[in-house]
C-alpha cells in the first residue's frame, strides 16, 4: 500500500488508492508516459499526477527517467511492478503487521480456518 499506515476495510479492500490505481492502469496500458500524458488519459490533473507520481516512485512502484523533448528535460515514468507483484507486497505488509500486533489471534484464526504456513 502507497499510503502507508492506511488500511481502509470497507466493501472493497485495495493495495492503491483510486489515482493511484488509475495511474498504475494507464502505465500498464500505455507504457511509458510523461506527466502530461498520463493526466490527460486520465482526466486528473497535472499537479496531482505529479504528486501522485512522486509517492509511486518514491515506493518502488513506479521507476523514472529523465529524457530530452524540444530542448527540455522531462521525466518518463514507467511502472517498475505489476498489479500481481503490488498485491503481493499490500497482502504481505498487512499480514506482517497483524502478526506482529496481534501475533497469537492471528495465527488462531488461520488455523481454525485451515490454513498452514
Amino acid at each position: 500500500m502507497v499510503k502507508k499506515e492506511r488500511i481502509e476495510i470497507d466493501d472493497r479492500i485495495s493495495a492503491l488508492s483510486p489515482l493511484e490505481e488509475k495511474i498504475m492502469e494507464y502505465l500498464w496500458n500505455h507504457g511509458p508516459s510523461h506527466v502530461s500524458k498520463i493526466s490527460e488519459g486520465i482526466g486528473i490533473s497535472i499537479s496531482s499526477v505529479a504528486a501522485t507520481l512522486d509517492r509511486l516512485v518514491r515506493h518502488g512502484f513506479v521507476e523514472r527517467k529523465q529524457e530530452k523533448v524540444d530542448g527540455r528535460r522531462k521525466y518518463v515514468y514507467f511502472a517498475k511492478l505489476g498489479k500481481t507483484d503490488i498485491e503481493r507486497r499490500f497482502v504481505e505488509g498487512v499480514l506482517d503487521r497483524l502478526m506482529s500486533n496481534f501475533g497469537e489471534i492471528v495465527a488462531e484464526y488461520f488455523h481454525k480456518r485451515g490454513i498452514k504456513p
